[in-house]
Parts: structure tokens; C-alpha cells; sequence
């Protein structure tokens, strides 16, 4: 069952910028991981969803505790946990401040969750926000997401600052968040290891455009990537070829249909991850 649905949504800005078009649901007890370079649409896409951002059109459906909802209100926003690169705190303000600050803003609260949390991610209770490093302040804005008994975390750059070891403990509470099959997920990162770790389904934006969406396993399972001579390339059908890169020592491809090229031409895949497969698809040629 889904608990979000977006349909043809599109928010233009003067300078052409935007999404347009984009369609998309989010099915509960799953992670959705949003790729893409910088100024693709990523932010505003979350914006829109959060209300922060008033769209052009479009409609986005929220389904949470039984009821279906179009309009951001105070009692939706309860449902929210979102974590922005955006940070809003003064430097005063410790995180036992900020807690009976949200004491006062969620009806579902949990301090006693909040603290757990912190200790978790290993942060100071006490300390002022004044000495918080970036990793910390993407710390503080993770406990206070989990902390309210969100449905839909919405998550932009969630482990931006974060050590080997904080990212390790962030990707846990997410996965027990959504672990119940009630919650879901929704997160953008620039380190494609991490959305290749948390993901169930990803979703490539590409100038305002939604290039695909796709099962994690799928994705990596039907984009292979081979390797080919300037000899092996001159015999190919170009129809066979989704992407093609020519770098410095070999010629990187990715067929429309892996099983029939790697048949057809007796080629077996080289050895990738999703950040390989992502760097095709953004920076390679179509013939």
C-alpha cells in the first residue's frame, strides 16, 4: 500500500529551472534514494512535498493513518520528520532546549526517545549548538526526525558531515524505522555508496526530469556495464546501445538489453557499482 503518491508535479522557476512532470509512489515499509547532480531538482522536489514550496501543478497524495490528505497541514506535518541542509537553531540553544521546544510543536514527542537517540549518535546533551560541527548538527536533525513518530522521514543530504561510523549508525535507525512495513522514507545524498547501502528504490532526476525509478537490485542487475575496444564497437548495432563513454584506455558501454548484447556479442560485464552505473547514464553519449 502506498502511503505517498505524487502525480505529474512541476514547479518552474524565471530561470527555467525546476521538475516538471514528476510521477512517483512511495510504498509504505520502503526506502526511496533520490540521485542526482547538483541543481537537478532534487531540493525542490522535497520542498514541494513538504509544503515548503508552493508547486505549479500537479497533486501530491499523502495516505497515512487511513485518511488521505492533499494539503499540508499542522496534523500532516506531525507525520513529517524532514532533515534539510537548512539549519535553524540559535547557538545558545542545547539539545535539552531544543527538546522541550519540540515538546511544544509535535503532539507525539517522545524526550525519552530523543536521548536515546543522541547518546546513540554519541551527542552531547548538554553541549551548545554554538560548538557543533557540521556531522553533529546532521546528527541533532536525524534525532529530531525519529523523535516524533513520524510515518515519512524526508531526508536531504541526511549524512552530510557524518564519520564512517555515524553513517553506520544512522543507516540502522533508518532501516528500524521503516522496519514495522508502516513507515517510509524518502532521502537524497551526493555519496551514492550511501544511497546504494539504504535504498530499496531509486529514482534518477536529470534537469528537472525523472529519469527512471527502479529497484535497487534491479537497477544494478539490468545496467550492466561493459567494456569494448574501438574494434569491438565498429561491429555494433548502435540500437543495441543505451550509453556509450570513451575515456582515456577503454570504451565503457550500457545495452538497452544486457542479456541479449552479452549473448550477442559474447561479452561478459566488468565489475560495477551504482556509482559507475549513475556516471554512465549522467555522462554518457547516446548514439
Amino acid at each position: 500500500m502506498n502511503i505517498l503518491e505524487v502525480r505529474d508535479l512541476t514547479k518552474r522557476y524565471r530561470s527555467g529551472k525546476g521538475i516538471r512532470g514528476v510521477h512517483f509512489d512511495l510504498p509504505k515499509g520502503t526506502i526511496l534514494g533520490i540521485i542526482g547532480l547538483n541543481g537537478a531538482g532534487k531540493t525542490t522536489l522535497l520542498n514541494c512535498l513538504t509544503g515548503f514550496l508552493k508547486f505549479d501543478s500537479g497533486t501530491v497524495r499523502y495516505a497515512i493513518n487511513g485518511e488521505v490528505q492533499e494539503k499540508i497541514t499542522p496534523a500532516l506535518l506531525d507525520d513529517l520528520g524532514i532533515v534539510s541542509s537548512e539549519y535553524g537553531f540559535p547557538d545558545h540553544f542545547t539539545a535539552k532546549t531544543i527538546s522541550r521546544i519540540m515538546s511544544a510543536t509535535y503532539r507525539r514527542w517522545d524526550a525519552a526517545r530523543f536521548f536515546e537517540i543522541l547518546a546513540h549518535l554519541e551527542l552531547e546533551k548538554g553541549l551548545r549548538t554554538s560548538k557543533y560541527s557540521s556531522g553533529m548538527k546532521t546528527k541533532l536533525a536525524i534525532a529530531i526526525a525519529l523523535s516524533h513518530n513520524a510515518k515519512i522521514l524526508i531526508l536531504d543530504e541526511a549524512t552530510r558531515g557524518l564519520d564512517v561510523r555515524a553513517s553506520s549508525r544512522v543507516r540502522e535507525l533508518l532501516h528500524n524505522h521503516v522496519s514495522n512495513g508502516e513507515n517510509a522514507i524518502i532521502l537524497t545524498s551526493h555519496i551514492m555508496g550511501e544511497i546504494e547501502r539504504m535504498s530499496d528504490t531509486i529514482m534518477l532526476v536529470d534537469d528537472g526530469n525523472v529519469q527512471f525509478i527502479s529497484n535497487k537490485d534491479d537497477l544494478l542487475y539490468e545496467h550492466k556495464i561493459f567494456q569494448v575496444t574501438s574494434a569491438q564497437l565498429v561491429g555494433m548495432d548502435k540500437g543495441d546501445i543505451s550509453k556509450i563513454k570513451r575515456e582515456e584506455h577503454a570504451i565503457y558501454i550500457i545495452a538497452k538489453d544486457t542479456r541479449a548484447f552479452a549473448e550477442k556479442y559474447k561479452l561478459d560485464a566488468v565489475a560495477s557499482n551504482l556509482d559507475r552505473v549513475i556516471e554512465l547514464m549522467l555522462e554518457g553519449e547516446a548514439l
